[in-house]
C-alpha cells in the first residue's frame, strides 16, 4: 500500500551507553514510525466519512506580497510556518508556486514505462523535469492509483474512486480552457471537462473551492504532500515534512495569504516528497522517517506515479539583456 503515516510518541532519547542498546533504540524508533496505517487508510477521514467536519478558519484576507517569495522565471517559492489554532507556529511548509502559463504539467508513471519505481531525484532526472511531487496514493500492487488516472492515450487506473471527489487535470483541447485546473466532482459538467484534458489525475479533496475543509479533525499525524489551485489560477505544490494531521495542516492553509481556491491530499507519510531544480534554486523535501535518525540521513522513496512541471516548450526565448553603451 502507499506511505505509511508517522507516528510519534514522546521517547526520552538518551545516548546508548553500548552497541545493543544502539540496536534497540533503533529498532524502537523504526516502529515507532512504519506501523502506523497507511496513507490510504489515513484517508478515513477524508470527505465522503459520515457527516461533514466543522468549518475551517476563514481565508486570510492579506495579499500574497506579504510572504517572503524567491522568485524565478513562472515559479516561486516560499518557506514559512503553519500558523496553529492555538496561534503558535506550526511545522514549515513549503509552497511551490507555478504558473500554467509558463509550465508544462506530465505524469511520470512506472507502469508506462516498464521500469521500477523512481525517486523523485531519479524521475526528474529521467524527464528533465523542474519540479516534481506525489501524483496520487497507490494501490497495494505498487503501480495502480488510488483513483482514476490516464495522460493521454495511457491509463493507469479506469475506475473512478467514489470518494475522491477532486481531479487535477492538465493540457486542454482548446485555449479558451486553463491549462491546468483542479476541477470539482460536485460540479455538475465535471465529466465534461475531464474529458477535455490531457492529464487527469483524481485524489480525494482537502480543501473546496468555497473554502470548506472537508476532512474531520483529528486522524493520524503525517508528513503531507498537496497540490492546490489558487484564486489568480497558479498551481500550488506543498509539502509539510514534519507529521501533521490533515485538518490541522488545512486549516493552517487558510489562515496563510496563499489564497488557496481548491486544495487536494495526494500523500501521506515517508513517501511524501517535492523535488525543485531552477537554477540555483534547489530544494528536495521527504516526509520524516526513521531513517532521520540514523547516520546516513534521509531514505529516499521510490514513487510509481508523480506529476512534474517543465518549462513549456512553445514559448518564445526570453531576449537577451540590452548591452550598455
Amino acid at each position: 500500500m502507499s506511505s505509511c503515516p508517522t507516528v510519534f510518541t514522546a521517547l526520552p532519547l538518551m545516548p546508548p551507553r553500548c552497541g545493543a542498546a544502539r540496536i534497540w533504540l533503533t529498532i524502537l524508533l523504526a516502529l515507532l514510525l512504519c506501523c502506523g496505517p497507511c496513507g490510504i487508510i489515513a484517508a478515513r477521514g477524508a470527505e465522503a466519512a459520515g457527516t461533514p467536519p466543522p468549518p475551517g478558519p476563514p481565508q486570510a484576507d492579506a495579499d500574497t506580497q506579504a510572504i517572503a517569495w524567491t522568485e524565478r522565471d513562472g515559479l516561486a517559492l516560499a518557506e514559512l510556518p503553519l500558523p496553529l489554532a492555538d496561534g503558535k507556529r506550526g511545522p514549515v511548509l513549503a509552497v511551490l508556486r507555478l504558473s500554467p502559463e509558463q509550465f508544462d504539467f506530465v505524469l511520470c508513471a512506472a507502469g508506462r514505462e516498464r521500469h521500477p519505481p523512481l525517486t523523485l531525484v531519479e524521475w526528474a532526472d529521467l524527464r528533465r523535469l523542474t519540479a516534481v511531487i506525489n501524483a496520487s496514493m497507490f494501490l497495494p500492487d505498487g503501480v495502480t492509483s488510488t483513483g482514476y488516472l490516464r495522460e493521454g492515450d495511457y491509463i493507469n487506473n479506469k475506475r473512478l474512486g467514489a470518494r475522491l471527489g477532486a481531479f487535477f487535470v492538465a493540457g486542454p483541447d482548446s485555449p479558451e480552457l486553463p491549462r491546468a485546473a483542479i476541477i470539482e466532482r460536485s460540479r455538475p459538467d465535471w465529466e465534461e471537462r475531464i474529458a477535455r484534458y490531457r492529464l487527469v489525475i483524481q485524489n480525494y479533496r482537502l480543501i473546496s473551492g468555497d473554502g470548506q475543509i472537508l476532512w474531520k479533525p483529528g486522524g493520524p499525524r503525517n508528513a503531507i504532500s498537496a497540490v492546490a489551485e489558487d484564486m489568480a489560477g497558479n498551481i500550488l505544490f506543498l509539502h509539510c515534512r514534519e507529521p501533521l494531521d490533515a485538518h490541522s495542516f488545512a486549516a493552517g492553509l487558510l489562515r496563510l495569504p496563499l489564497q488557496v481556491r481548491t486544495v487536494m491530499y495526494v500523500e501521506g507519510g515517508r513517501q511524501a516528497g517535492l523535488l525543485l531544480r531552477s537554477g540555483d534554486l534547489r530544494r528536495e523535501y521527504n516526509g520524516l522517517s526513521a531513517a532521520e535518525f540514523l547516520p546516513g540521513g534521509t531514505i529516499r522513496a521510490a514513487l510509481p506515479n508523480v506529476l512534474g512541471a517543465r518549462p513549456r516548450a512553445d514559448l518564445p526565448a526570453a531576449p537577451p539583456p540590452a548591452r550598455t553603451p
